[in-house]
């Protein structure tokens, strides 16, 4: 029984190891100075029957390969599973300056062989101080010393993926620091503001990962410390404001006397601010031959529609969907135009936005629902309409068409059968014969009233109030359906209503001390209302036009310098630590005495 069931046991590991994905990887650091020594390192997460490293002229091997290896059974809900882990050290002693590339390792694996990737190693000329390693990478601390002056030990840098684009086109702008030394944390950080861009965070890693990179000759730990998609809402030569930390050093405090100061040695806090240099996008204008279906899409889109439902009765509900798909400012796309036939009741429409923002741009899709209600029977085609977007790319305008829509209403017998009937037919022309009754001479009780009524004064004053009534309905459901027809004022009037909404939401957040969601609902309800108040597309919504069209609007220099400041607050608030809820109170507060003071200033 013992040999059966070791044989069993030998049979059901090898199963797994065959049915387990091999996975055969390199590391090393890819940038290292003359006469460094480092690991070069393989890793491999099955069982390898043959091992066959490459040739590794151009470094000199100090020690290796040492292999380590280790395995593992997990049984988790009646599964078994087998994990192994080999892993082949080398250290290798750099030798000469060059940019260097290590073919790829053979294992065997199951009788199948398998191979890494290539690695290529630049070797840079040595230095005499070495960058330490920091404390996310682990390693031995070195002592923080320069010994060349007028060559900085550590700073920070904003990157940009390009310095050239066009207004809407997004540009990655990363923000790192390099350094030589350990840095024990950070204080007093402060972002740019990004004026003149609609920023949105990329998600990066909560621990800054380090790796190596050779600067002007000299190698640096770099790490990331945040990545933002900008998108320039404004043209001309936008410049970014520095961004500031201060980075905590621990050094040793007085010079080493023997080893064991190295372990029992005093140290300090030493604090050290890091300011980047600005940096500045040029944004070009989009080309002025724009369709008048251009809405500020910019990226590269795809365009769909469809309906819930061809067939339907008056009084009931059909949606039409438009789909639009892509990579670019999808965000900042307003809703295309439709126009449903008249007889139909829309609504506002729905947007429902699946978007993931990522080092490769903001890409996903937006689907905007739109409700309409027949109220009258019949066949009806919803016209095509356009989709317009900007391709940087190509440097052109892209135009998609929808298909016309087609829909067939038929009644639900709700409507009078005098608006049915639209003639006679035979069976009606007998009925009619059978419904003729015999004049009557007698005059009953209920009709001697009438008579004095009729042919009186009376009688032509009721036609004229009902005559004034019609008119009156007339006139308010014209002025009704201009105003509805008329976009911007429907905006304009609406501005304060959707803001007090917004308000609302921000001080339910406050209430929680939900600080992010809080300040996220105060910066749409102070950009929508200037939006909507002052009939500026968000395609150019930038703080400069806000406070040009505040001031143009009647609105002091002060009040206009106050907006710009809670929008700044809030944009700053959203990405700084937790706010008390006090400084929350008194935002909203700003906020709220400000949109007032616009109602009356600011009449459209």
């Amino acid at each position: 029984m013992k040999r059966a069931f070791l044989t069993f046991q030998a049979v059901l590991f090898a199963f797994l190891a065959f049915g387990q994905d091999v996975e055969f990887s390199v590391s090393a650091p890819s940038v290292v100075a003359v006469g460094e020594k480092f690991r070069f390192t393989y890793n491999l997460n099955a069982r390898p029957q043959e091992f066959n490293p490459p040739s590794f002229g151009n470094f000199y091997v100090l020690a290796g390969p040492s292999i380590s290896q280790s395995s593992s059974v997990e049984i988790v809900n009646g599964k078994v599973t087998q994990n192994y882990s080999y892993v082949y050290t080398y250290i290798f002693e750099a030798t000469t300056e060059g940019k260097y590339t290590i073919e790829p390792a053979k294992v065997t694996v199951n009788r199948k062989e398998y191979q890494s990737d290539s690695f290529t190693i630049e070797v840079v000329k040595g230095n005499a101080a070495q960058p330490k390693s920091t404390s996310q990478q682990g390693g031995t601390q070195q002592s923080a010393t320069s010994t060349e002056t007028g060559v900085d030990e550590y700073f920070v840098a904003i990157e940009l993926d390009r310095q050239t684009v066009y207004r809407g086109q997004p540009v990655l702008a990363t923000i790192k620091i390099y350094t030589r030394q350990s840095i024990a944390g950070f204080e007093e950080v402060k972002f740019p503001a990004f004026s003149g861009f609609w920023n949105q965070e990329v998600e990066t890693p909560d621990n800054i990962q380090f790796q190596r990179k050779n600067i002007n000759g000299r190698i640096y730990n770099e790490g990331v410390l945040r990545k933002y998609l900008l998108f320039p809402q404004q043209t001309g030569d936008i410049k970014i404001d520095p961004f500031e930390t201060v980075v905590l050093l621990q050094q040793r405090a007085g010079r080493s006397q023997s080893i064991f100061d190295d372990f029992f040695g005093m140290y300090q806090t030493v604090r050290k601010r890091l300011v980047s240099k600005p940096v500045t996008i040029k944004v070009k204008d989009l080309p002025a031959n724009a369709p008048a279906s251009f809405n500020g899409a910019v990226g590269k889109f795809s365009f769909e529609t469809s309906i819930d439902k061809n067939d339907i009765k008056t009084n009931e509900a059909a949606t039409v969907k438009v789909r639009i798909a892509g990579s670019g400012n999808i965000r900042l796309i307003e809703s295309p135009k439709i126009e449903f036939p008249s007889g139909f009741e829309t609504f506002d429409p729905k947007v429902t936005e699946n978007i993931n923002t990522t080092t490769q741009g903001a890409s996903g899709s937006k689907v905007i629902e739109f409700v309409a209600i027949p109220r009258t029977p019949g066949k009806y085609e919803i016209d095509k309409f356009e989709f317009t977007y900007f391709d940087p790319n190509k440097e052109t305008y892209v135009t998609l068409k929808s298909k016309p829509i087609s829909i067939n209403v038929e009644s639900d017998g709700s409507q009078p059968v005098g608006m049915q009937a639209m003639g006679f037919g035979k069976e009606d022309v007998k009925f009619i014969g059978k419904d003729i009754r015999f004049i009557k001479t007698e005059v009953p009780m209920f009709r001697v009233g009438w008579h004095s009524f009729y042919g009186s004064l009376w009688q032509w004053l009721s036609y004229a109030i009902v005559l004034a009534i019609f008119a009156g309905l007339f006139v308010l459901i014209t002025n009704q359906r201009q105003y509805m027809n008329n976009i911007t004022l429907v905006r304009t009037r609406r501005a304060n209503k959707v803001a007090r909404k917004r308000l609302e939401s921000a001080h339910r957040y406050m209430n929680l001390n939900e600080s992010e969601h809080f300040y996220d609902e105060l910066l749409k309800c102070m950009w929508g209302y200037i939006a909507d108040k002052l009939s500026i597309p968000i395609a150019e919504l930038s703080s400069d036009s806000a406070r040009e069209t505040l001031i143009e609007s009647g609105v002091s220099v002060d009040d206009s310098t106050e907006f710009l400041r809670i929008i700044s607050e809030c944009e700053y608030a959203r990405f700084a630590p937790k706010s008390e809820l006090a400084q929350m109170g008194t935002l909203y507060s700003s906020a709220h005495t400000l949109i007032s003071k616009f109602e009356d200033i600011i009449k459209k």
